[in-house]
């Protein structure tokens, strides 16, 4: 029985699309119930917490090679591709991250009063661009998505000089 569980679902594309499922979910919620939008933010960042034991499973430690690989042909003329896979390390920072967004969910649960919905959203597209980050093996996407994680933490920020050192902190000093 375990093993058909395995075989549907071993994509990555499945881990990748449903943090970005569930952010989209509480957009269609009034601020007013707050209870809701937490309760499907954290149910999502458990379900994508389940995922990645699935893949651990069939992971096979004794090959260097990328394993899990999908490919997309995304722009053909210039020759782009949306590429996943991952490999050891990128399997323990998929883990890793899965295991964090939603400790980082229940740490915000009571402060998110005012700006809950905003909170949710940006945690799981957060999720989202790290993982894509960690799965993707396109040089291009790969490169692109660390400086687009960031972006989420500025949602709400009210002055902008508060969002300015938010992203300082996050990305340090421009060289």
């Amino acid at each position: 029985m375990l093993e058909h569980f395995c075989e549907c679902y071993s994509d990555l594309s499945g881990l990748i699309l449903c943090p970005v499922l569930g952010s989209i979910t509480p957009l269609f919620i009034p601020n007013s119930r707050i209870r809701p939008i937490r309760l499907i933010g954290l149910c999502v960042s458990l379900i994508t917490f389940l995922y990645p034991p699935v893949l651990r499973i069939q992971f096979d430690p004794s090959t260097a090679k990328s394993q899990f690989v999908e490919s997309l042909r995304w722009l053909p003329y210039e020759n782009i591709n949306f590429y996943l896979g991952i490999d050891g390390i990128s399997l323990f920072f998929v883990i890793l991250t899965t295991f964090l967004i939603p400790i980082c969910i229940l740490v915000g649960w009571s402060g998110m009063r005012s700006y809950g919905k905003e909170y949710i959203t940006a945690s799981l597209i957060r999720e989202f661009l790290m993982i894509a980050v960690f799965c993707m093996l396109d040089l291009l996407l790969f490169y692109v998505l660390p400086e687009s994680v960031p972006i989420p933490m500025l949602c709400g920020a009210e002055h902008l000089l508060f969002a300015g050192i938010k992203l300082f902190l996050c990305r340090g000093p421009v060289q």
